[in-house]
């Protein structure tokens, strides 16, 4: 990762903010940056040493000898090849000198490196280009690795045959390193990235590999080892050789070659397992599938609430784990719901038609097998609260179905607390699409409860108006984002009791209009499929 400036990388030094060793690096025009804590220090005039000669190429610069360095396993001859040298005594402290070049294939810098691994640079830092990219200037593959010490053993261990070059301010600096020799690297068939093993250097990998031209980065993996001087130390140089062969083409994330569909490309999509409780409904959708959002609308008072609790009743009792998010009642009054579905009692407008023992009895029957999950919410609709649940209750409890009623409260609290022009459109519109991408991402099915806006015709949905998509309140990209739209419509011969259900949106199989007629029977508190129940 990069500070986002444009000095150069001087050395690392400790941070006193956040107490790391060598998290902290330091740049040439005096700003510091911690790349563990992300403090930025700014310049301060006087208060650094750094040891510098710009614009002139050798002044300053020491003089060493050429050894095998035991303790990394690297040969004499490799380090002569690379110019690595050691300088017995520097400020009183032995050090390796790594020389670095110039487009002009001259030594203008050096790399310190003590045994404590402090670094400091010499000469002229911002002249410096790849480590070792004097020795080749063509070839098949280009190895890039984070450090001198890497690549000499990259090099050594497959022969110096290989172009292998190392980044000169590390991998936190390497696009901006690696956008500099954009010319070098063009002269390479393919450039290879062996960064580290660890977090920072496989992130950075994949920045690096961004910053390249189409086609041309492949990343290595040197695992189990931490980088390519330990498989060097452990005599495993056939791990640096595969790593090489082996390497990936880097492809960004979302992007999948039709190689890798084969096994899926014959399995059916036409009708899932996973059901409505209402049968016309499912003979239009062809059921319920992971990795959809789903809108269902409906006028104030129509039933949406009481639709959900039959659909995640439903989902329950068919063995799916799932997770209500119900923002307008609190979960005491949504599990008393799904309990009287469960009794056949509507125990939630008169608690006396059963007994407490009845009704525990009924929630245990109910929840033996396994729980539901709901959001106690107190009040808490804030989006991100809602997305962060969500993702809990996929991934820590195996949520695949959830339900979220209603979208237009979880905007409403933030339209007035807002400073500037913000809309509620603008609002719901960035609700959706992170609803949108969490579906994706969590492969969950995700049912959103939209409100209406008032028909243009001066009607109401609560006296008979049918919905329309473009009815739905605050914004267009609920009816765009979502895979299905449903409404649920009162009847107007019998307004009181029944609802039909129309399909506005069917991304599946595209087929849309009317999906049947539920009844809803006070005694018992239920909306059944009038179609399939002899009773209505």
């Amino acid at each position: 990762m990069d500070d986002g400036s444009d000095s150069n990388f001087l050395r690392h030094i400790p941070c006193d903010n956040c107490g790391s060793s060598d998290a902290n690096s330091l740049y040439d025009d005096g700003h510091s940056y911690c790349f563990a804590c992300e403090t930025h220090t700014p310049a301060m005039s006087g208060s650094i040493d750094i040891v510098a000669v710009v614009n002139n190429q050798s002044k300053g610069l020491l003089d060493g000898r050429y050894a095998s360095l035991k303790k990394r396993g690297l040969t004499e001859e490799t380090c002569r090849k690379f110019n690595y040298m050691l300088v017995d005594d520097y400020k009183g402290k032995p050090v390796q000198v790594a020389c670095y070049r110039d487009n002009n294939n001259q030594v203008v810098a050096q790399k310190l490196r003590d045994s404590s691994k402090n670094f400091t640079i010499l000469g002229d830092a911002k002249a410096m280009t790849l480590y070792g990219s004097h020795l080749f200037s063509t070839g098949k593959k280009l190895v890039i690795t984070e450090g001198e010490l890497d690549a000499m053993s990259v090099s050594q261990a497959q022969g110096h045959k290989w172009a292998t070059v190392s980044l000169p301010n590390g991998c936190q600096a390497g696009k901006k390193s690696l956008m500099k020799a954009w010319d070098y690297l063009e002269a390479f068939e393919e450039v290879i990235l062996m960064f580290d093993n660890d977090e920072a250097g496989i992130e950075s990998a994949k920045l690096c590999a961004e910053s390249l031209p189409v086609g041309k980065a492949k990343i290595a993996s040197i695992a189990p080892y931490k980088d390519a001087n330990e498989a060097l130390l452990k005599g495993d140089t056939k791990a640096i050789i595969n790593s090489i062969w082996q390497a990936k083409t880097y492809r960004p994330d979302g992007i999948t070659s039709s190689a890798e569909l084969r096994s899926v490309v014959g399995k059916s999509d036409v009708a899932s397992s996973v059901s409505y409780p209402y049968q016309r409904l499912n003979d239009i959708t062809r059921g319920i599938r992971t990795s959809e959002l789903i809108s269902i609308c409906a006028g104030s008072g129509v039933g949406k609430s009481t639709f959900l609790k039959e659909l995640i009743y439903h989902l329950h009792t068919n063995g799916n784990t799932c997770g209500a998010i119900m923002l307008e009642e609190s979960t005491k009054r949504t599990i008393q719901g799904l309990t009287g579905i469960e009794l056949n009692k509507n125990i939630c407008i008169d608690h006396d038609v059963a007994t407490e023992k009845e009704i525990k009895k009924a929630f245990d029957k109910l929840f033996k097998k396994h729980p539901i999950y709901l959001f106690d919410h107190f009040g808490a609709s804030q989006v991100d609260t809602i997305l962060n649940r969500i993702e809990y209750m996929a991934k820590g409890f195996g949520c695949k179905y959830l339900v979220i009623d209603h979208l237009s409260i979880l905007v409403s609290g933030l339209t007035g607390s807002l400073k500037g022009n913000i809309s509620e459109r603008q609002l719901i519109d960035s609700a959706m699409t992170s609803l949108r991408t969490l579906v994706q991402n969590l492969d969950i099915c995700l049912f959103v409860v939209s409100h209406l806006k008032r028909p243009s015709n001066g009607g109401s949905h609560e006296n008979g108006s049918k919905a329309k998509l473009s009815e739905l309140r605050g914004s267009h990209s609920i009816a765009q984002l979502s895979d299905f739209c449903l409404s649920l419509n009162v009847d107007k011969d019998n307004p009181s009791d029944y609802r039909s259900l129309e399909v506005l949106k069917n991304r599946f199989t595209g087929e849309v209009g009317y999906a049947g007629t539920l009844a809803y029977n006070r005694e018992t508190g239920r909306l059944l499929d009038a179609d399939k129940d002899s009773k209505f």
